[in-house]
């Protein structure tokens, strides 16, 4: 896998930092995990000494023996375990680290509840004397395990939240960069295309007395579209002059335009549905959408073939196109509106990348792949009703 690839496909960095992140997390469970089995054989066994130190005291019936000093600090030492000791009768004789208010309150329920709980825990321990059963200690475990086995998650949501933050800024930052670089190139298109355009409507000036009228309409009807791709362009990274519009107009127009321009075998349909609702849009910058989109359904047809445009009003003002085209391969569908996606040999992949921008953050809109398959391909743009 070389260097390049990386650089050039975010989602395969993406998807090699989860990897990574998880295997973190892993190890992270892992180590804790064994580190709490660690300190659980080391919580028994030190309750078996302690046992074994209550055996042998009770065996020492001469008080006048001296208490082993090994046996004495064990049984003295502080121990953070909670424990309790019964008797064969089942009355409580120590206990350790346990709640000393439910204790008074409801003694012998609250003592059968810790013989089961610690009872399912470990093994009670026994204490015997002359081969009779004397005592039985029941433990639990330290708070220390308890904590521990919370460490993982607190640790992991840390983990996450630090990395929300970062994916955050990183996006924030790669978006910012994306709009400068779309703002300069749309900038740069829009000078560059205006030397020319002014160069054309000199020479249509010109050629006014020896061309037909008709040939003439034709030609002075491109060169104005050629004026409005030039204005398109430099209002990418403006604030967009929109008004309150009936938005069935801009599709008429543009559709007249396309049924001129597109082959003969292919059938353009325009639909309205339902009662027409103004619209806050840029006419320029909405007419650019719906061109872009026609054409690629154009281009996605061989031979003979229907687009078909339905425009309706609800809560918002919907535009369906659909085409009878070979459709998007699957492997692109969720990548489509990416910058670099295309599925035309020469395709720049950057139309529906501007589509999108335009619709959802100059327009507070919705641009979406309905559906795509060999039977056609559906769009639908969503506009808030004015």
């Amino acid at each position: 896998m070389s260097t390049n690839t990386l650089t050039t496909n975010p989602r395969l960095i993406r998807m090699i930092g989860f990897i990574i992140a998880l295997g973190f997390a892993g190890i992270t469970l892992w180590n804790t995990y064994k580190l709490i089995q660690r300190i659980e054989d080391d919580e028994k066994q030190q309750m078996e000494l302690w046992g074994l130190a209550q055996q042998k005291l009770a065996s020492n019936k001469d008080l006048n023996n001296p208490i082993d000093p090994l046996m004495f600090q064990i049984l003295t030492t502080e121990n953070s375990i909670p424990m309790i000791v019964v008797d064969d009768q089942n009355n409580l004789l120590f206990s350790n680290n346990i709640n000393q208010r439910k204790l008074t309150q409801d003694s012998l329920g609250y003592i059968q509840k810790l013989k089961e709980e610690f009872g399912s825990e470990h093994k009670p321990i026994e204490i015997t004397y002359k081969d009779s059963l004397y005592q039985k200690m029941y433990y639990g475990k330290s708070n220390l395990i308890y904590q521990l086995r919370y460490y993982p998650f607190a640790f992991l949501l840390i983990v996450v939240f630090i990395g929300g933050l970062v994916y955050a800024y990183y996006k924030t930052n790669q978006q910012a960069v994306e709009n400068k670089l779309w703002t300069g190139m749309a900038k740069e298109t829009a000078h560059q295309l205006g030397t020319p355009i002014s160069s054309l409507l000199g020479w249509l000036t010109i050629l006014e007395e020896d061309i037909e009228p008709k040939m003439l309409n034709q030609i002075k009807s491109d060169v104005t579209r050629l004026e409005t791709i030039s204005a398109r362009f430099s209002k990418i990274g403006s604030l967009p002059n929109r008004n309150e519009t009936k938005i069935s107009a801009i599709v008429q127009d543009i559709t007249e335009y396309m049924q001129i321009r597109m082959p003969k075998d292919i059938k353009l349909e325009l639909d309205l549905i339902g009662k027409e609702k103004e619209v806050s849009i840029n006419p320029e910058l909405m007419g650019w959408v719906l061109e872009n989109l026609i054409k690629n359904s154009i281009d996605a047809i061989r031979g003979k073939g229907k687009i078909s445009i339905e425009l309706s009003w609800d809560k918002a003002a919907l535009i369906s196109i659909h085409d009878s085209g070979i459709g998007i391969p699957k492997k692109l569908q969720r990548t489509v509106f990416e910058a670099g996606v295309t599925t035309k040999k020469r395709g720049w992949g950057i139309g529906l990348t501007l589509a999108k921008r335009i619709v959802a953050q100059y327009h507070g809109g919705k641009l979406r792949l309905v559906n795509s398959s060999y039977l056609g391909t559906s769009f639908e743009i969503q506009l808030p009703i004015a």
